[in-house]
């Protein structure tokens, strides 16, 4: 065997093993994308997950009047007033002669801190009696523990998250923005 066929045939089985080499590479690349793309098992969290994004298909005023009709089941007579400029009350609220505000937040993730501050100075600003501060997202203890040191210093504050929200509905036999309508065939 000469060496021009030698290094002919050393060349070629090079090459064959780097074209293996990159169409496996190509596989993997291929088989993840459609592994991907497989629909993962509905585990309870992922449909919680689901049911809580169609909070997020609402429109910021039909989640303020959602927290209105729960207001109302509770007795109180309510006003929606939303929007921008509102002056940080989206739902302003009267019972037995008490006036209570109502910040309503659509959040994904637990909310800052910095908000119910705000809401605080809100209170203090329109001589609220009480507030609700309903939020779809999560609420953290430290956030529960400023609420209550409000409460001592004469604004009780009522910090409904989202899982509270859901129950507080279903209790109330309101129409709760998580659960699915009903396929009519």
């Amino acid at each position: 065997m000469s060496m021009w066929e030698i290094g002919v045939l050393v060349f070629v089985s090079l090459g064959s093993a780097w074209g293996a080499w990159h169409v496996r590479g190509w596989w993997e690349r291929v088989r993840r994308h459609w592994r991907r793309r497989r629909r993962p098992r509905r585990t309870r969290r992922a449909r919680k997950r689901t049911q809580r994004r169609s909070v997020f298909k609402m429109s910021p005023k039909e989640f303020e009047q959602v927290c209105a009709q729960l207001m109302e089941a509770w007795g109180y007579r309510t006003e929606v007033v939303g929007g921008s400029g509102d002056g940080g009350v989206d739902i302003r609220g009267w019972k037995d002669g008490r006036y209570v505000i109502a910040q309503c937040k659509r959040y994904k993730r637990s909310v800052p801190a910095s908000l119910v501050r705000e809401f605080y100075g809100v209170m203090v600003r329109e001589k609220a009696d009480k507030g609700f501060f309903f939020t779809t997202g999560r609420v953290s203890e430290a956030l529960h523990r400023e609420a209550a040191e409000f409460t001592r210093n004469g604004y009780p504050i009522a910090i409904v998250d989202g899982e509270e929200l859901d129950a507080y509905l279903q209790a109330n036999e309101l129409p709760s923005p998580w659960k699915r309508k009903p396929h009519v065939s």
